[in-house]
Formats: structure tokens, C-alpha cells, sequence
């Protein structure tokens, strides 16, 4: 388990994407909605097809997960992934890392996570 804690991963949230800022800040400093905010955000991504920030969030949440404590790994697992909708985006799911895709997978086989057609 790594070291990186909520404070850190939103500092380098709101500095990669500082229109995130005011939205993160309205959560009551409650990391699972924090995080919401940032799943919404992605999502947002996804749907206007921009990759650029798709790529910059998959990359952030992969090293939080990856390197993050506990609460930082239980809050992307549950608030992040779990609220993805990548069914009509597979070069989205071309651009997940591959830990958060083994999560992904998971949570669909356990009928949290929406399934992905077109890897059947």
C-alpha cells in the first residue's frame, strides 16, 4: 500500500484541472464525494469525446489507486470506477490503465460497474 493521502492526490487534481477546483471544494472535504466529483468530471470527458482530459484523469486515478493509502484506493475502487459508463466509448477503455481495468472488470462481473459490449 503506498503513502499518497487525500491531500496530495487534490492538489494535483485541482492543479491538473483547476475548473475542478470549486466543484472539489464543495464537497465538505468528504473524499468519496470528492472523488464523485472527479468520476463526473471524467465522465464528462468521455461524453464530449475529449481524450486529452480522459487520458490526464485515467492516469491520475491509476496513480492513486496504485500508490495510494487505503482511503485513497477504497474512494477511486468505489466513487471513481464504479460510476464510469464506457459502453459506447471503447477508446476510452483503451486509455484505462490496467489496474483500474482489472477493477472495472470486476465490479461489471458483480453487476456494480455497467458491462462493456464490445469485449464480449
Amino acid at each position: 500500500m503506498g503513502d499518497l493521502h487525500r491531500s496530495v492526490f487534490l492538489k494535483e487534481l485541482k492543479n491538473t484541472f483547476p475548473d475542478l477546483r470549486l466543484e472539489i471544494n464543495a464537497q465538505y472535504g468528504l473524499l468519496h464525494l470528492e472523488v464523485g466529483a472527479f468520476a463526473g468530471f471524467a465522465q464528462r470527458a468521455i461524453t464530449l469525446g475529449n481524450a486529452k482530459d480522459v487520458a490526464l484523469c485515467f492516469k491520475l486515478a491509476e496513480k492513486y489507486y496504485r500508490d495510494g493509502n487505503y482511503q485513497s484506493r477504497n474512494a477511486i475502487a468505489v466513487s471513481f470506477i464504479e460510476h464510469l459508463n464506457l459502453g459506447n466509448a471503447e477508446w476510452a477503455w483503451e486509455l484505462l490503465g490496467p489496474i483500474l481495468k482489472e477493477i472495472y472488470l470486476q465490479l461489471a462481473d458483480a453487476g456494480m460497474a455497467k458491462p462493456l459490449p464490445y469485449l464480449r
